[in-house]
Formats: structure tokens, sequence, C-alpha cells
């Protein structure tokens, strides 16, 4: 569960609405110390980073095999010369 500390801010207002069945819920907090809202901003900022790492899936390396390749590798590119004057 997430949460948040604020000690010298206090809460100003709080708001919710539903649309779509989504519910959105909006706070107002109010300091006078511009540290205690870094503080507050910073947590939220944590908060937003561990939501967006869960659910972005993990790549998993793939495994490399020993196999031989069974392709050929792209032919080299066939750059043409047409002497000295370019006329």
């Amino acid at each position: 569960m997430t949460s948040i500390y604020f000690s010298d801010a206090t809460l100003k207002s709080f708001s919710a609405a539903t649309k779509g069945g989504k519910s959105t819920i909006k706070i107002e907090i109010e300091t006078a110390d511009r540290y205690q809202m870094a503080s507050i901003l910073n947590q939220l900022d944590e908060i937003k980073a561990e939501q967006q790492a869960a659910k972005t899936p993990r790549k998993v390396p793939a495994k490399k095999t020993d196999a031989p390749l069974l392709a050929l590798p792209a032919p080299l590119k066939q750059i043409s010369y047409h002497g000295d004057d370019h006329e």
C-alpha cells in the first residue's frame, strides 16, 4: 500500500468524480514550507515510478545457443566507380 507523509502541510480540499467506470480523486494540500512541498513531490514521483515499473513487463534476455548460423550474412554493397570526372 502506498502512503504519503506530510507533517507541516494541511489538507485544503478533496473531491471525487466517476466517469466511464473509473474514479478520480483530487486532493489539494497546502504548505508554507518549500522543503515540505519538495518532500511531498518527491514522494509522489517515487509512487509514479513504482507504478510505471510494475506496469512494464520485464524483458527476458535471449538465450544464446551454440547452434551454427543458418543464413549467410548480407552481401557487401556494390558501389559503382565512374572515374575521376563527374560530368
